[in-house]
């Protein structure tokens, strides 16, 4: 579910793409959750770092951006949530409130390809340089 950065995550369990006999749970959350979200989020800076399995929950309804990984010209899947966990770790190290904040403080193994913008969505590309 949805956590702000102060919330204790428990232990768990339940693994992405489980069922629970036939109930759809990106189904409930987008349902039952879209509206709430958009409210909780409306003054804030977005920053997406799911997973893009989890594009099917939420879809936000204003601006907000997304970072991809590349490595030799090929998109970074296996490793992308652990180059995600970075960006994090940098936002809370910085205290980063925007992307030109993010790209100004990039690890020197990242650097800024390109940034796309596709309607509400801000792609920011990195090259992975390691």
């Amino acid at each position: 579910g949805v956590v702000k950065a102060s919330d204790h995550l428990p232990f768990y369990k339940f693994k992405q793409g489980a069922k629970i006999n036939n109930f759809a749970l990106e189904k409930f959350y987008k349902e039952h959750f879209s509206k709430a979200l958009d409210e909780y989020l409306k003054n804030e800076e977005l920053l997406d770092l799911r997973a893009s399995f989890y594009d099917k929950f939420y879809t936000p309804k204003r601006k907000f951006s997304t970072y991809k990984f590349i490595k030799k010209g090929k998109v970074v899947s296996h490793f992308a949530k652990a180059y995600r966990g970075i960006l994090l770790a940098l936002c809370a190290r910085i205290k980063a409130k925007n992307n030109a904040e993010i790209l100004n403080h990039l690890p020197s193994n990242l650097s800024l390809k390109e940034i796309q913008n596709k309607g509400l969505k801000e792609e920011i590309v990195l090259e992975i340089l390691d």
